[in-house]
């Protein structure tokens, strides 16, 4: 198949043939009729106008371009639906590595995290949703918070503001097949997930890397529920994409301001509410609620937790590696349908399975499951520094099975989890994600409390295989 590449500033077509069957990781893409940024060239910057597609990359999930340079311009897309756009050249294989290795330096970075907050215990998280600890909200708050902080930072400095709004375009971008429904249902249906899991799809693979009990199965769960839901998404995208479109899609954008004239509010009122929580919650009680030794600690490396919301702050400030490495803002459920998409890879199953095609090959698909596999290295080293692997309790087989399955047919139904809805479009202050995310804990606290009533919530297992 030719590739026709658009020359910025002409409109001039020139055809490059692709490679069909290329390398996975060099070539190919997400980005559905890749819209050219006006405000990059291909002399400033050949790489950033888009990631090199393959034959069949025109088709994936991300389609908007940006008109300007203003952090409140809306989010249109400037390419004909004809015109197939790639990369002059391809990414150097030392590039891709440097980028691949940043992607995992921050994946390790989340994983320790995780694991010194104790948010990826499962008692935390069932704890979460019927409110007997506050672990994950401290450290949800937080994360956001430093997250905005970031944004809004490089949102206005010239020399970054470009980088910060292809960030924008590319995450905006995960929603041009979703809308209210769409966003609220799969959000719900995640959330039934992690209450039953105890888990979220980026906190499985921290529970593996720290050995909690039947994890492994949660994590198969998720892959199952990337796959059925990989090869159905075609004609789920058809029957519930919306007729109309937002007309904006952040906040700032319907208020008409700039983004950080609405993001440092808000991370200021967020940091007000995480220091509330601290003075009549102390994160020691919580830790004493999950039957983990309170502080004091004799040092920071062997410590059992930290403070979650330290910990959510450091997770924060993961974004801004990930905005200048891949142009792109954490998430994680992406990762388990590029794993699962490799077999798609004869022209009549990449024509049979679109949505599996389109998440098989590209950077922009690829840093994910790097950066996810970091967080079980991350979460290891962990949880040997503080001597607590294979130490928590997990949920029974059966359970965590169905909960990652139904955790992943959400998670892709809404086009985020709770790192891409929560951490990454409320910091973005995507409107869909002030949807999703109330919805993702409705349908944990819906679920927690169903299984109160039962006493199932409280039955863990010490051991893998145990029902």
């Amino acid at each position: 198949m030719n590739l026709r590449q658009r020359n910025v500033g002409t409109g001039n077509s020139v055809d490059n043939s692709a490679n069909t069957m290329s390398d996975p990781i060099s070539n190919g893409n997400k980005i559905k009729d890749v819209g050219i940024l006006p405000y990059i060239t291909p002399e400033t910057d050949r790489h950033t106008i888009s990631e090199k597609i393959g034959s069949h990359g025109i088709h994936g999930n991300k389609s908007p371009s940006i008109s300007s340079l203003d952090s409140n311009a809306p989010l249109v897309s400037d390419v004909d639906d004809e015109a197939d756009v790639g990369c002059c050249e391809s990414e150097s294989n030392a590039c891709l590595a440097g980028k691949f290795f940043i992607c995992i330096a921050c994946g390790i970075v989340f994983g320790i995290m995780f694991v010194k907050s104790r948010v990826f215990e499962p008692r935390s998280i069932r704890g979460q949703m019927v409110f007997e600890n506050f672990i994950m909200l401290k450290m949800f708050l937080s994360a956001v918070c430093s997250g905005q902080i970031v944004f809004s930072i490089i949102s206005v400095l010239p020399p970054t503001k470009s980088i910060f709004q292809k960030a924008v375009v590319e995450y905006i971008a995960c929603f041009t097949q979703k809308g209210i429904l769409t966003s609220a249902l799969g959000a719900f249906v995640l959330g039934i997930g992690m209450t039953l899991s105890a888990a979220c799809p980026g906190m499985v693979l921290a529970q593996i890397g720290s050995w909690v009990p039947n994890s492994i199965f949660t994590l198969i769960g998720c892959l199952v529920g990337a796959l059925t839901y990989g090869m159905v998404a075609p004609y789920i995208q058809k029957l519930t994409k919306p007729t109309k479109p937002f007309k904006h899609t952040t906040v700032n954008q319907t208020l008409k301001w700039p983004f950080i004239a609405v993001a440092l509010p808000m991370a200021a009122a967020l940091l007000a509410a995480i220091v509330v929580l601290e003075v009549f919650w102390d994160y020691k009680k919580d830790i004493a609620n999950i039957k983990r030794a309170p502080p004091p600690y004799s040092n920071i490396v062997t410590a059992v937790a930290w403070p979650p919301s330290i910990c959510g702050a450091i997770i924060g400030l993961l974004q801004l590696p990930l905005v200048f490495t891949v142009h792109d803002t954490m998430g994680g459920s992406s990762s388990y349908v590029t794993v699962v998409s490799q077999w798609v890879v004869t022209e009549r199953l990449q024509t049979m399975f679109p949505y599996l095609r389109d998440k098989r090959c590209g950077l922009g698909n690829w840093w994910q499951v790097f950066y996810v596999s970091g967080a079980i290295v991350g979460a290891a080293v962990a949880s040997l520094a503080s001597n607590t692997i294979a130490t928590s309790q997990g949920v029974n087989l059966p359970t965590a099975l169905v909960g990652g399955l139904l955790m992943l047919w959400g998670a892709r139904f809404a086009a985020g989890c709770t790192s891409g809805h929560g951490l990454s479009g409320m910091g973005l202050l995507a409107w869909l994600s002030f949807i999703a995310v109330p919805a993702m804990f409705a349908g944990g606290i819906v679920t927690a409390f169903s299984m109160q009533a039962t006493g199932a919530l409280y039955h863990y297992v010490n051991t893998t295989l145990d029902v």
